[in-house]
């Protein structure tokens, strides 16, 4: 009679990060700022803070609000993997098979899975309505995340769920140049306000074995909840000559606050007991980056786009948060991107490390993106890489 109960929590907590998928980390807004998932950025090598197309440069440069061509969000769903997607997988599938809880788990394939996993899935979406176009931008937008790590001699399993809610609008102004000079300069502001749950569960894999075997909703009540709010602002640079080269310089979070309330549990947030306040303040993210789109002539009844760009992300990281800062490798941005037909776009890149590809369709309401990335999750190139599959359905006017 157990069975089924174990399938299904295996199911929950194994294939959840495929419904409510990258959040690479359970880090506060005092370590992170909010990420946009994007597909289509994650295999073009990164955002780019001088690419202004569109939605993506919402939260990449708030200048790119005045060249963008205007576009309209409806709603989107940007699932993101990362670890061994494939190995949590085929525990699901014994786990609905019948398997129980203890013969599962004391696998030598689990039990060499729990000593050093580390996996994650996000959902961008589906709240995700915003405008960019003609000098104004603003966003609301949902991600929800689910990570897996273990540590210890004796595996334990950490679980970090998280929900994170966000609201932003800005504006961009353009500042009259000769026009000897073939060249506009943007200047653009981004305020933002967002709200982020989070929950850290944490058990043995002794504690795992009994709490599969007596799955119960009420588990949940018992965990410690936090609860974090802040304000921050953007402001970008954009300037370009002759539709041909464009440089963007981008500082975010320039002042964030961010307020959280830690309470010993889920049911004491729900009762509206008293929790432990933490003020706290995102670090500035100074980021450079260059884009080139040449003309290709005679090429263009196939290749009607080309866009080459380098970036260098969060470039003061050793004097805002040093003790996090990373290796200068991590944060080059590299990526191309060729549009065939106007329909099919091909993409490759290298950023935090490592190779990025994939490729998109638009089908002008309703465009498909698909990326495959690898990141870094220390501090230094090569020491623990992660791997990651991103898809995007987004719903555009």
């Amino acid at each position: 009679m157990r069975k089924r109960p174990v399938g299904l929590l295996l199911f929950v907590c194994f294939l959840l990060p495929v419904l409510h998928a990258g959040a690479e980390s359970t880090a506060s807004f005092s370590e992170s700022g909010i990420e946009i998932l994007s597909a289509r950025d994650a295999a073009f090598g990164g955002p780019h803070v001088a690419l202004a197309d569109g939605l993506s440069c919402l939260f990449t440069n708030p200048a790119g609000f005045r060249s963008a061509e205007p576009e309209l969000s409806l709603s989107e769903l940007t699932v993101n993997l990362t670890g061994p997607v494939f190995s949590i997988a085929d525990i699901v599938v014994q786990a609905l098979s019948g398997t129980s809880a203890t013969d599962l788990i004391t696998t030598e394939s689990v039990q060499n899975l729990l000593k050093k996993l580390y996996a994650s899935g996000s959902l961008f979406g589906p709240i995700a309505f915003g405008y960019v176009g003609e000098g104004l931008g603003f966003g609301f937008f949902n991600t929800s995340s689910v990570t897996l790590t273990s540590t210890g001699t004796v595996p334990k399993l950490m679980a970090g769920i998280q929900e994170d809610v966000v609201f932003a609008g800005g504006y961009s102004f353009r500042i009259p140049l000769p026009e000897a000079l073939q060249s506009t300069f943007d200047l653009g502001i981004l305020l933002k306000a967002f709200l982020r749950g989070n929950m850290t569960i944490e058990k043995s894999t002794l504690d795992l074995i009994s709490v599969l075997s007596s799955i119960s909703p009420d588990l949940l009540l018992e965990e410690p909840f936090t609860l974090g709010v802040g304000v921050g602002a953007d402001a970008g640079l954009l300037w370009n000559w002759n539709s041909l080269i464009s440089l963007g310089i981008v500082g975010r979070n320039l002042w964030t606050p961010t307020l959280y309330s830690s309470y010993a549990t889920l049911q004491s947030f729900l009762d509206a007991g008293t929790p432990t306040t933490t003020l706290g303040l995102v670090p500035i993210d100074l980021s450079a980056g260059l884009l080139f789109t040449p003309s290709l002539g005679f090429l263009e009844r196939y290749v009607t786009d080309i866009k080459i760009a380098l970036d260098y992300d969060d470039i003061l990281d050793f004097l805002t948060h040093p003790a996090t800062a990373s290796n200068p490798v991590l944060h080059v941005g590299l990526g191309i991107e060729l549009t065939l037909l106007e329909i099919l776009n091909l993409r490759g890149g290298f950023y935090r490390g490592y190779f990025s590809g994939g490729f998109g369709v638009d089908f002008t309401y309703v465009r498909l993106n698909v990326a495959m990335f690898g990141t870094e999750l220390s501090t230094e190139p090569g020491l623990r890489p992660a791997y990651n599959l991103r898809l995007g359905l987004e719903f555009r006017l």
